[in-house]
């Protein structure tokens, strides 16, 4: 009877083994389209053998433990490809678009409004009393203001578009953590009993979703709990608890228990870190560059404009710029471009109503670390009857009444530029950078000539409209800018450094796109290694199966012989 009995022992055990078997394997084949589940597989093992009749019988098998199909390595190597590939992807994202900023086959090209900018200056040498020359000089300047403004704006559009995303992504990342957090009780709680494997799946697939995000780094302890950090080093989930994320003023913070601390330079990967990267490297880059572009073209243009005449004298004329302090020293008076006047002078002509000279006077800066506005104001009150006075707003203003003019000529200092005195544009970036409003209201005042060495001027002088002009060939000091925020001084002439930030748009666009598919090579060559061990094949598991089907068939047979055996030996009785 013990026999018998063994043999029925080994047979319900391979009925139930292979019925489990059966069950891994209707398991695996209805989850062959859920994204993220791992393969399982049935471990079948010998039970313990056991004495019997003098001999040591086997008795038979039984299901040892269902086990995921995953490579720890692969899981960690595809993670952090993952993480850097989408960093590269929306890097690639933003610079496509940056790329169409400057887009010189667009309507407001730079090139191209240089282009127009210099030819009116040269129409305007050629016909120097002429009207609709003036005009167009005055409306090719609007113009190219307005496209300096333009593609200053669209960058800081940039800025608002990155700062929705990373809100948007700090809120994605905090609900993942508070998930895996979750995920981890709940996987703790079902292995008191065995593998909690869908749910590892599921875990598995929010750490890949989280590694999409931010850069990571995950430890498993020996109870199974995860602890996932940032890459470098600050916890995300640590067992049940999570700690989240926070995004204020600009900045990605990590919420400790000790407080609230600021990581924004510490993520490099997933899609956060490429966001930051565009926001905090490469659009101030460009935008230091296009400023310094803006700011050079102002100040030069200003430069000569100030030096020259139009068809007519002031009589006023108002700064484009106020210094915040006119009793401190020029240098630290807050003009906008103070740090460019040099030690020098320029000449002040007063005219009577029928043009004649009335007086002219040579007005000095002498020291620009000690000489003060209010110096320069104190200069020119008084001169030929010219008024010199302060707006409330701290801009130097000249008038003269009784039908007499005033004109300026060769300043070698710089500061009627710096002023903002006879200029032609206002402002000292791209974003501010304006037409002169005295010279929309009267466009005779664009400076075409010169003022002689005895103070005449006259309406055929082309002089100042040559030397503007000549601008567009001139090379000048700029500076370039690296992504780290460091600078170096070069000279190029205005539309070769334009063409240098254009050019490094695409190479740096180039480069990153480079990068992006490289790594989305790996990347698809670690998933199909992952895939490969872990994803389930329908043929596989039809083999397995037919296999567990057959045995499960032959242990119900032994369950057929068993129950003969037992009762022919019922039978002898």
């Amino acid at each position: 009877m013990a026999g018998i009995g063994l043999v029925l022992s080994v047979a319900k055990d391979a009925l139930l083994t292979h019925q489990y078997a059966m069950d891994v394997v209707s398991h695996n084949i209805a989850n062959v389209s859920t994204d993220g589940f791992s393969r399982q597989t049935a471990v079948i093992e010998s039970k313990t053998p056991g004495p019997y009749g003098g001999f040591i019988f086997g008795r038979g098998a039984e299901l040892q433990d269902i086990k995921r199909q995953v490579d720890t390595f692969v899981e960690t190597s595809l993670r952090g490809r993952t993480s850097d590939h989408t960093a590269m992807k929306e890097m690639e994202t933003y610079l496509s678009v940056l790329e169409g900023v400057f887009d010189e086959n667009s309507g407001r090209s730079i090139n191209s409004q240089f282009d127009a900018f210099w030819g009116a200056w040269h129409d305007l040498s050629n016909n120097p009393s002429g009207s609709a020359e003036r005009t167009v000089v005055f409306e090719s300047g609007a113009l190219l203001s307005q496209s300096f403004q333009d593609i200053r704006n669209d960058l800081d559009q940039f800025d608002q578009e990155i700062n929705l995303s990373l809100d948007a992504g700090v809120q994605e990342i905090n609900q993942m953590t508070s998930q895996i957090a979750t995920l981890n009780q709940q996987i703790i709680s079902l292995e008191i009993t065995g593998r909690a494997n869908d749910l590892r799946d599921q875990r598995d697939t929010l750490i890949r979703g989280l590694a999409e995000y931010i850069d990571i780094n995950v430890f498993e302890d020996n109870e199974g709990h995860f602890t996932v950090t940032t890459g470098r080093g600050y916890t995300l989930v640590s067992k049940t608890d999570n700690y989240e994320l926070s995004f204020e003023s600009g900045e990605v913070r990590w919420e400790g228990s000790s407080g609230s601390v600021n990581i924004t330079d510490t993520i490099a990967g997933g899609k956060t870190g490429g966001w930051l990267g565009v926001r905090d490297e490469i659009i101030p880059k460009y935008k230091s560059e296009f400023d310094e572009l803006a700011e050079t073209v102002i100040w030069e243009v200003n430069k000569l404009h100030g030096n020259g005449v139009g068809l007519e004298g002031m009589n006023s004329a108002t700064g484009t710029y106020d210094g915040a302090d006119t009793g401190a020293s020029i240098e630290a008076s807050g003009l906008d471009f103070a740090d460019k006047v040099q030690n020098g002078q320029f000449t002040l002509w007063v005219y009577e109503p029928d043009g004649t000279v009335r007086a002219s006077a040579d007005v000095t800066i002498g020291d620009v670390t000690s000489d003060t506005l209010e110096d320069v104001r104190t200069q020119l009150d008084g001169l030929g009857g010219v008024t010199a006075a302060f707006t409330t707003d701290n801009r130097l203003q000249l008038t003269i009444g009784g039908g007499a003019t005033f004109a300026f000529s060769d300043d070698s200092s710089g500061v009627l530029a710096a002023l903002g005195i006879n200029t032609f544009f206002s402002g000292n970036d791209a974003q501010s950078i304006a037409m002169n409003e005295a010279l929309n209201a009267n466009k005779d005042l664009i400076a075409a000539g010169r003022v002689d060495g005895s103070g005449s001027f006259y309406a055929g002088d082309n002089s100042n409209a040559l030397d503007l002009a000549a601008l567009r060939d001139t090379a000048v000091e700029m500076d370039r800018y690296a992504y780290d925020g460091g600078s170096s001084s070069g000279s190029d002439t205005l539309q070769g450094y334009y063409s240098y930030l254009v050019g490094s748009v695409g190479i740096k666009s180039a480069s990153v796109r480079r990068e992006m598919e490289y790594n989305e090579v790996v990347v698809n060559q670690l998933t199909q290694k992952r895939d490969n061990l872990s994803a389930v094949s329908l043929d596989e598991e039809m083999t397995n199966l037919i296999k567990y089907q057959h045995a499960y068939a032959a242990a119900a047979k032994l369950v057929s012989t068993a129950d003969e055996m037992l009762q022919t030996l019922l039978a002898t009785r």
